[in-house]
């Protein structure tokens, strides 16, 4: 009796388990833009779009991928019911051919070696929020897209702020608002983040 009682009691956790389990939707990311002056970044998606804070250095990291190209990753992203996301963005060194006037530039916006691999990368958390894209932004996109797992929340009792996209601005939930041109002019290589 005491057997079928403690398999009843496994049965009945694993179930409740996995309804607490995170449900992970996928996001291909296809443009982003860094705005220097309020070291915010503007990430751009197929259906949403995020607009997080930045550090100096991680800033200048991005906009060096206009001159060396970068192996982008990103981990533990995780989506609240507020909207507001966080995760981790690791840019990996191609190229390990570089000048040394180059790799000291970037050693020392915070690049390091890693122990595996010896290639030169560059690790941040970042947070932000998250936004419904409506229109079409007038944005030059990557040519390659980046796929992203987004742990999403539970519930969502609010629901995501508007992106209303038009071609002289992007309005983000009605208070900030970014010219177009502004964007036009810090677009972010193509093909590399």
């Amino acid at each position: 009796m005491s057997k079928y009682l403690m398999v009843l009691v496994l049965f009945i956790s694993g179930c409740t388990a996995s309804l607490w389990e995170a449900k992970y939707q996928k996001e291909n990311l296809n443009g982003f833009y860094v705005k220097s002056d309020t070291q915010e970044l503007f990430v751009t998606t197929t259906e949403t779009a995020y607009l997080m804070g930045i550090d100096p250095q991680f800033g200048e990291a991005l906009k060096l991928s206009r001159q060396v190209e970068f192996i982008p990753s990103f981990d533990e992203f995780k989506l609240d019911s507020q909207n507001r996301v966080q995760g981790r963005v690791t840019l990996t060194l191609r190229d390990q051919t570089l000048p040394l006037s180059l790799v000291s530039r970037l050693e020392s916006l915070g690049f390091v070696k890693d122990d595996e691999q010896q290639q030169l990368t560059l690790t941040r958390k970042v947070s932000g929020k998250r936004y419904l894209i409506e229109g079409t932004l007038p944005l030059e996109k990557l040519d390659k897209e980046y796929p992203i797992m987004v742990a999403q929340p539970q519930t969502f009792t609010q629901t995501a702020g508007k992106i209303i996209a038009t071609p002289v601005t992007i309005t983000i939930d009605t208070v900030v608002t970014v010219p177009a041109v502004f964007l036009a002019a810090t677009i972010m290589a193509a093909g590399s983040p």
